[in-house]
């Protein structure tokens, strides 16, 4: 009895840890840089955001971006394999819903132009995977703001990280 307890134990962790293995950061970042290039071609700054991770099927993840009225943002959320369903919502800083992205493939963005200055809520939500899935997610500005002077996505203005959070309704 012990040793089938031991043996079902060691067979739990064996799988968790395979399925962990599945989860490919790097091919998230290659697939989100991938997506990027069309962008930077119309003329955005992108960056990188340090909102890259692992979640599961039904798992989201929130974070804030500052945004100036006039800009034009675009949100990339690049995933690998073990992804199925990566969605995106972008909401106002009073949970207003300004867009989002629900199609059922693993490639998310989307593209707005601000309305406002202050602050956009970004969720990314792994609708479905494959165990853990990798997601790396890319920030892209273009425009200029008052008194015509540029931006970009390196100016200085940070992104503010959040914790894991419930998927948007």
């Amino acid at each position: 009895m012990k040793n089938s307890i031991k043996h079902l134990i060691t067979g739990a962790l064996l799988i968790a840890t395979t399925t962990v293995l599945k989860a490919d950061p790097r091919e998230a970042e290659d697939v989100a840089y991938r997506m990027a290039t069309n962008y930077v071609a119309k003329g955005f700054s992108m960056a990188p955001t340090d909102h890259s991770g692992v979640l599961g099927g039904g798992q989201a993840i929130r974070f804030l971006i500052p945004v100036t009225k006039g800009l034009d943002y675009v949100f990339l959320a690049g995933a690998d394999q073990s992804a199925l369903d990566v969605d995106v919502y972008v909401y106002d800083e009073v949970g207003n819903l300004i867009l989002d992205d629900r199609r059922s493939t693993k490639l998310a963005g989307v593209q707005f132009r601000a309305a406002y200055n202050g602050t956009a809520m970004v969720y990314l939500h792994m609708a479905r995977a494959d165990g853990l899935a990798s997601y790396y997610v890319l920030v892209g500005r273009r425009g200029a703001a008052k008194g015509g002077s540029t931006t970009s996505v390196g100016d200085g203005t940070g992104f503010a990280p959040e914790a894991a959070v419930a998927p948007p309704k």
